[in-house]
Parts: C-alpha cells; structure tokens; sequence
C-alpha cells in the first residue's frame, strides 16, 4: 500500500505518517516512511510517502499513490503528479479525520493499533474521544 500524505508545515503531515507507520510494524508488516518538506517549519509545504507491505519494501518513494490524503489546497498542485487512474484521493483540513478515511478504505492497520500509537506519540494531547 503505498500512501502520500500532503499538507502544511504544523498540520501533522509527519506524525500521521509515522504513526501509521508504527503501527503497521506492530502488527507485523513491514513499513517505511520518508519526510519532503522544506526548511520552513509551519505553512511549508508538508509531504509524507509511506509503504506499507507484508513482504519487502525497498524504498519509501513511489511514482503512484494508492491513497493521495490532501489536507491542504495549497498542495494539491505539487503533489497531483502521484495520482493515477487508481489512486483514491481523500482530503479534510483534520488529521484525524484523515487517518480513519485512510483506515476506512485500506484497513491496513487495525483502528485500535492507531490509537495506541497515537497515545504513545502525543501523550495528553491525545483525546481518546477525537479518534
């Protein structure tokens, strides 16, 4: 399953990818994901490629998308050259909402194995009741 999150800088483009990334590893899959974003830390550009697999994964990059998750209009543009004929394109301003879109339409990785993720990663600024 190959993923691309798209938004900017301070929306949480990068946690959501590592977030499902870990919990694809916890389940057992093999997963790796790599950051593209530029040096300015909020209002850049934000991307996140993520593959998500059983078997083998080479590299984290990819020509196509399987999910292209937008959370920003701004970046639709720069990133419209992962889309394909295949390729579901999500979108919402709210990360959350992102990831249980990416999760309703893939099931990848099992809603509770995110939000315990997401637990480890944000800690009390994590609502149990957000997700």
């Amino acid at each position: 399953m190959k993923i691309l999150i798209a938004g900017e800088g301070g929306q949480g483009i990068q946690t959501a990818a590592q977030v499902l990334a870990k919990a694809a590893f916890k389940e057992g899959k093999n997963a790796l994901y790599i950051p593209n974003f530029g040096v300015e830390q909020r209002g850049g550009a934000s991307i996140a490629f993520l593959v998500i697999d059983k078997g083998p994964v080479v590299y984290p990059k990819f020509e196509k998308a399987d999910i292209l998750a937008i959370l920003s209009e701004r970046v639709k543009k720069r990133v419209e050259r992962y889309q394909g004929p295949k390729t579901e394109v999500i979108s919402d301003k709210n990360n959350l909402i992102i990831l249980k879109k990416i999760l309703d339409l893939t099931k990848i990785v099992k809603k509770d194995t995110v939000r315990n993720c997401l637990k480890e990663k944000l800690g009390a600024k994590f609502k149990d009741e957000e997700f």
